[in-house]
């Protein structure tokens, strides 16, 4: 039996890790990325079972799309993957009918299944309320309950979203952690699939974008502002992440990442607040006048 076609719309400036995508692969056949401005069009050549939508900082142009894209196909499940994370970010989500939410990195076992699900649902093909009724299915039964603690790995990665900017270094995050810095590396890498140096390259390359986009801050502030004291390795880092110097990204923005194939150009980056910015607001109060929480 052929695998179900599953297709992932783009929105991280290529600063996203592989790992999700990988994980994907082992339950369908996953299309070219495409950026959200494609999204509907790629629907409609490419008729996918499922679609994942991938963030880094969401902003309201990407979340408006998605938004569009959801109305559009009501009964075609959405997974939302996203860096920035905020409880307002994931009720308008949910509100929106995605599948599921889960904020990046995630980890190999709950991406595992999550594709297995939804791979299933694709072949089941039991029409338009069965994705929602999964989203369920995936939740805890007691989610209004207080959360239980965060262990020390997803604590590390709280740490690097309040402190990127500043010098870290893995052996006190390790010991924050209350794990030897090896022990660390090796627990990091099995649960998240990628090594912590990569991570906070990502996380501050990322971050690093959305700040050269804005067009008022030089390449040499960037970097120190995202935790590159020295300007060679930011510009290294970010030409080995991207393709392209950060001078040459400022210019022109995405369009200057002329060496990736179509699927994988980029589209806007967001303006990330941890605690939810006003045009989120605004998209949930759309929202409750839209359809019902």
């Amino acid at each position: 039996m052929s695998r179900p076609r599953l297709l992932w719309v783009d929105s991280t400036f290529g600063c996203a890790s592989p790992v999700p995508r990988t994980a994907a692969e082992a339950h369908f056949e996953v299309s070219a990325r495409v950026p959200v401005s494609q999204a509907l069009a790629a629907v409609r050549q490419l008729a996918p079972a499922v679609v994942c939508f991938e963030f880094e900082h969401p902003d309201d142009t990407g979340l408006r799309a998605l938004r569009d894209f959801k109305v559009a196909n009501p009964s075609l499940p959405l997974l939302m993957l996203t860096t920035q994370h905020s409880e307002a970010l994931a009720v308008w989500a949910f509100r929106v009918r995605v599948w599921n939410y889960l904020t990046k990195p995630v980890a190999a076992s709950e991406l595992e299944a999550n594709f297995a699900m939804l791979a299933r649902i694709a072949l089941e093909e039991r029409g338009p309320s069965r994705p929602v009724r999964a989203v369920g299915a995936l939740m805890p039964p007691d989610a209004k309950a207080a959360r239980p603690q965060e262990s020390p790995l997803h604590c590390a990665l709280r740490h690097v979203e309040r402190s990127f900017e500043q010098k870290l270094r893995q052996s006190a995050i390790a010991a924050q952690a209350g794990m030897s810095s090896s022990a660390f590396s090796r627990a990091f890498k099995a649960e998240f699939g990628i090594t912590f140096s990569q991570y906070l390259a990502r996380y501050r390359i990322g971050r690093a974008c959305h700040l050269l986009r804005q067009g008022s801050h030089s390449v040499t502030n960037v970097g120190q502002a995202v935790g590159f004291d020295d300007a060679s390795h930011f510009a290294r880092t970010f030409r080995s992440l991207l393709g392209v110097s950060p001078s040459a990204f400022k210019r022109v923005g995405p369009d200057a990442i002329s060496g990736c194939s179509p699927d994988e150009q980029l589209t806007k980056d967001a303006k990330p607040r941890a605690n939810g910015p006003s045009w989120l607001s605004a998209l949930l109060q759309e929202q409750s006048e839209e359809m019902p929480a």
